[in-house]
């Protein structure tokens, strides 16, 4: 790097009103008017309700084992000799080298999740209590926060050995990780870039929410942090439950007005008096049925372009989640897949980061197959080779990382694709 100069050079117009960013002098510091437990996003500008935006029959909610999470399906050979080759030790993360790095990391912070209670003052005031938690998860770095009950049904029924799980604690506190939209928007979303965003996500949870559960461990109560690694807690529904996002028609994504689909989640249950949040409305169930450019734009059609179901006591848009994962374990163009992510038009600080069109997505519903289609004229979701600053490796039978020999995946929209669910064959587990 070159020296700095003796005097730095002015910043101009363009800077202050934020040209072409959703950045500006105004909100580049998201904290100058609002306090730490606020968090850098405008939750409590959204309307709260008493239940999810989408029915959940608790009573018929199945708790299910650890053995029937895709990836583990596909490690037993659910999913075929194939799919079993690509996922064996994690090859679909070691495939790509900054993804590797990370997920070494992820294992190594696994045996700090979990350790016995101290003989800390045991605070007992819960609004407080829950105050303290969203400020030092946000001065550490966590994008959002959201503390909810933690019900029976939302644990698996026996861990990765086939041990019964007995449900420890009462309360959840879910947090998100951006994964980044500069990165993502100079990606398709599923070439060689798109595991190492998820894994520096995943890693980011894994230290950050390690934090926090020790912390509330040396206060003197139980608390753990599930990790996409070693988790006990099923956390889509926790997620709902906690007011950060609403089902999407991506189906098992939960989608956050702020940040959109672009995010991974972790959870730390503790039995810390907390107080809770309340589950969110932000009009996305009228959006996601009149859009359905995500189910057109995923590779390996897992997406439904039809309507919500009831699975499993949940209502949601299904989608083939064996599809989805045999594509994203075995393809050649790239490591993992997040195009639905990539593509969504709550993908933000593209469209919608202007404050008017996020304000008729949540409130005008009748816009919404408008604003959807405005997405595409404007080719937002689509590449952008000015942000690529990767390169494109592969490990090779050796372990060494070289260029990759296969074509990268590298698509941008399908905008003539007429996508009906009636031509659709999806299955469901």
């Amino acid at each position: 790097d070159r020296p700095l100069a003796r005097r730095q050079p002015g910043l101009g117009p363009r800077w202050w009103l934020g040209y072409r960013t959703a950045k500006s002098a105004f909100n580049r510091d998201p904290y100058a008017r609002r306090a730490f437990h606020m968090g850098p996003h405008p939750f409590e500008t959204l309307k709260r309700t008493d239940a999810p935006t989408t029915f959940i029959d608790e009573p018929r909610v199945p708790r299910v084992p650890k053995r029937t999470d895709m990836f583990a399906r596909a490690q037993f050979g659910d999913l075929g000799p194939a799919v079993q080759e690509g996922a064996k030790g994690g090859h679909y993360a070691r495939k790509a080298a900054p993804s590797m790095a990370e997920r070494r990391m992820l294992g190594a912070f696994v045996l700090l999740q979990d350790g016995a209670p101290g003989r800390g003052p045991r605070p007992v005031d819960a609004p407080g209590n829950a105050l303290a938690v969203k400020a030092t998860s946000y001065f550490l770095g966590i994008d959002a926060v959201g503390i909810s009950r933690c019900p029976d049904w939302t644990w698996y029924s026996h861990d990765a050995t086939g041990t019964p799980i007995d449900p420890p604690h009462p309360n959840a506190i879910s947090m998100i990780v951006d994964q980044g939209f500069e990165t993502m928007e100079g990606a398709s979303g599923d070439d060689w870039i798109s595991v190492a965003q998820s894994m520096r996500a995943y890693l980011r949870f894994s230290l950050l929410g390690g934090v926090i559960a020790q912390q509330i461990r040396n206060l003197g109560y139980s608390a753990k942090a599930h990790t996409v690694l070693d988790g006990d807690v099923l956390q889509p529904p926790l997620l709902l439950l906690s007011g950060l996002g609403e089902v999407s028609r991506i189906g098992e994504v939960i989608l956050n007005p702020f940040l959109g689909p672009r995010l991974k989640s972790g959870v730390v249950t503790t039995d810390m008096p907390l107080d809770h949040d309340k589950p969110i409305d932000f009009g996305l169930q009228a959006f996601c049925g009149a859009c359905n450019k995500c189910a057109r734009e995923c590779p390996s059609g897992a997406i439904t372009a039809g309507p919500k179901l009831m699975f499993n006591g949940y209502e949601t848009w299904k989608s083939d989640s064996q599809k989805c994962a045999t594509y994203r374990i075995t393809t050649q163009g790239g490591a993992m897949c997040g195009r639905c992510m990539k593509t969504c038009p709550w993908n933000l600080e593209g469209l919608f980061a202007e404050k008017p069109f996020r304000w008729a997505a949540m409130t005008l519903p009748v816009l919404a197959p408008h604003l959807a289609k405005l997405d595409d004229r404007l080719g937002r979701g689509g590449l952008n080779p000015v942000k690529k600053w990767w390169w494109d490796l592969e490990i090779d039978d050796k372990g060494a990382y070289r260029p990759t020999p296969h074509p990268v995946n590298a698509r941008d929209l399908q905008t003539d694709l007429d996508l009906r669910y009636e031509d659709q064959t999806l299955a469901v587990y």
